[in-house]
């Protein structure tokens, strides 16, 4: 299901995380794309790819440079990259209703996980051993590691009307706090992978069989990290304009029939995150 590489996510991860599946099932009999340009072009194209793609795109340049090269290429900058998709209503809209229902509509993730993505990319690195021979022969990795990558891509926009821009700063950190919830089991799952490889130990036909055993024990665990990242969701923002100009933010916590609510974390796409 993923290759040697992985993506998840969140929230449009998590949704990222849970609606591609199929795509990624069926990429897996797609043509390779073609990969070539200036080493950062070719990393920027693989991190702007959809996860299900990323994944393949990885694990070709893996099997056309190695996972070291590969490793050092994709090598993540410090902390997530925080994406901001624009939000082109009016500024001075008011109604709540007229802002969800325009967000659900216009998301770009609103078919994977609602109003916001979190996607974490996995690479993994080290030097093939090989041990025994015949029926004994095993592989294992030296020198391993694991690298993460994590974009958030959250809505933007800045209304003039005070009650809605009391329910969209309301709804906005509710959501980023979710989307933190994604970036941090990631993470927990940098170390997991780590310490499985440092582990690993595969029974083997022949040598020649040794990369293809260990790239399919991580797409094994770049699933379990998937339905991890799944497991925390769907996930509901809600948008309240009710709460009046005296009242705490803390107003939004309890539901209202005049807030209205968007999913924003229904699952998690993964390909090695």
């Amino acid at each position: 299901m993923h290759a040697p590489a992985s993506v998840s996510s969140h929230q449009r991860e998590a949704a990222w995380r849970h609606a591609r599946r199929s795509d990624e099932e069926a990429g897996a009999c797609a043509a390779e794309v073609q990969l070539r340009g200036r080493p950062e072009a070719v990393a920027g194209a693989i991190r702007s790819a959809e996860p299900a793609s990323r994944g393949r795109m990885i694990g070709q340049l893996q099997a056309q440079l190695g996972n070291r090269t590969v490793a050092r290429l994709l090598a993540p900058a410090a902390g997530p990259a925080v994406q901001r998709w624009a939000v082109t209503l009016p500024a001075g809209t008011a109604d709540c209703n007229v802002v969800a229902t325009w967000m659900s509509a216009h998301s770009p993730y609103g078919a994977l996980s609602g109003w916001a993505l979190t996607q974490p990319t996995f690479g993994w690195s080290g030097d093939f051993v090989y041990t025994g021979s015949g029926k004994s022969l095993t592989v294992s990795l030296a020198n391993p590691g694991v690298t993460l990558s994590t974009i958030v891509d959250m809505p933007s926009w800045t209304p003039t009307d005070p009650g809605m821009s009391r329910a969209w700063q309301a709804m906005w950190a509710d959501l980023r706090r979710h989307e933190t919830r994604h970036e941090d089991l990631a993470t927990t799952w940098k170390d997991t992978l780590l310490g499985r490889l440092t582990a690993l130990s595969l029974p083997i036909a022949k040598q020649a069989d040794g990369p293809g055993a260990v790239a399919k024990a991580w797409a094994g665990w770049l699933a379990e990290h998937q339905a991890d990242q799944r497991s925390l969701d769907p996930f509901t923002a809600v948008l309240d304009c009710s709460a009046g100009p005296d009242e705490s933010a803390e107003a939004d916590s309890g539901p209202s029939d005049t807030r209205t609510a968007s999913a924003g974390d229904p699952g998690d796409q993964d390909d090695a995150a």
